[in-house]
């Protein structure tokens, strides 16, 4: 493994928590707390939901967490407008910028391959690494809705002009059967790593290190249905790290995933993201004790919990102990 490679492991071994959505209640001390005392480092904070942002409870978390030695990075939620006012929504459909499916239904993402919406959000990441200390930037959705858009008319101008062709049939050549589509999907894949591409250049001005890392879904067939090929990106060195969502109460999905996943990350640095509380998977504490020793055993950097939910403070609540070390995690109960 190179020196560089070493390094950027050593920062991004990582016990940490997802934080929802505007999870601003003004008690960020006691959580804060309750984290350090059952040995987690690090809180991926949502700051950005779309183009909203929630920078005071970014600052709370911050205030809160860096005494105690817990990194907080902003996790931003890309492309998304449903947390966006009625107005700029509409906005955003007058001009275009949604993302449409085949049938021409409009859908309540932005569109990925606008230079609008790119630059949208990498200034917004910019903004939020720039004006608040945060260890890094994490990307979430940075991919497309489904396998069925974007079919706009930006995105057919744009698509015409990669292929270099003055028409062709829009959208039956690009559609799953259809003639382009191989040629729409890698063109898809290459809009969405011209995102991070930009992301990552914002963040080159920064005169500090501030990580940039990706929620990836967590198999392949689902990277090249969202277009998000994160293994491209790791290989790469355009992020910094991965964490994977292997959120499944399948202890044999969990693993066949994190081999996998390991095997594509190489020496790249990637954590394991374990859902207790997420919409694929409900685990007890025993459950989730059991996949992060599992994540562990494999040979992932770190884990993080989906996500601090009242049930997840509950049980920090239960027993705040000194943390033991990371080969032998502390009961989260």
């Amino acid at each position: 493994m190179h020196f560089f490679s070493l390094f950027i492991t050593a920062l991004c071994s990582i016990t940490g928590v997802w934080n929802a959505w505007q999870y601003n209640n003004g008690n960020w001390d006691e959580i804060a707390r309750l984290l350090s005392l059952n040995g987690y480092d690090t809180v991926f904070y949502c700051a950005a939901y779309g183009p909203e942002t929630d920078t005071e409870g970014l600052q709370e978390c911050l205030n809160a967490c860096t005494p105690l030695g817990i990194d907080v990075h902003a996790w931003v939620v890309l492309w998304k407008t449903g947390k966006c006012p009625v107005e700029d929504q509409n906005q955003f459909e007058l001009d275009g910028r949604l993302q449409v499916s085949s049938d021409g239904a409009l859908e309540n993402w932005l569109c990925p391959t606008d230079p609008q919406n790119v630059r949208l959000m990498a200034q917004l990441c910019l903004k939020l690494a720039a004006e608040y200390p945060v260890a890094g930037i994490q990307l979430d959705y940075i991919r497309f809705s489904s396998n069925r858009v974007c079919f706009c008319d930006g995105c057919r101008a744009r698509f015409r002009s990669h292929l270099g062709v003055r028409s062709f049939n829009w959208p039956s050549n690009c559609v799953s059967g259809g003639r382009l589509h191989d040629s729409f999907m890698q063109w898809r894949a290459d809009m969405i790593t011209d995102a991070v591409q930009a992301v990552r250049d914002s963040l080159s001005g920064i005169n500090r290190v501030v990580l940039l890392s990706v929620a990836g879904t967590p198999r392949e067939q689902e990277m090249r249905y969202f277009s998000q090929p994160w293994d491209a990106w790791l290989r790469s060195g355009i992020v910094d790290f991965v964490v994977t969502m292997n959120y499944t109460e399948s202890d044999s999905e969990f693993v066949f995933w994190g081999e996998q996943q390991l095997e594509m990350a190489g020496d790249r640095s990637i954590s394991c993201g374990i859902g207790p509380f997420s919409t694929r998977s409900t685990l007890t504490l025993s459950e989730t004790e059991h996949q992060a020793a599992l994540a562990e055993e494999m040979g992932f950097d770190g884990w993080v919990i989906f996500h601090l939910s009242s049930v997840f403070l509950e049980r920090l609540h239960s027993t705040a102990q000194i943390p033991g070390s990371r080969s032998n995690p502390i009961r989260l109960q």
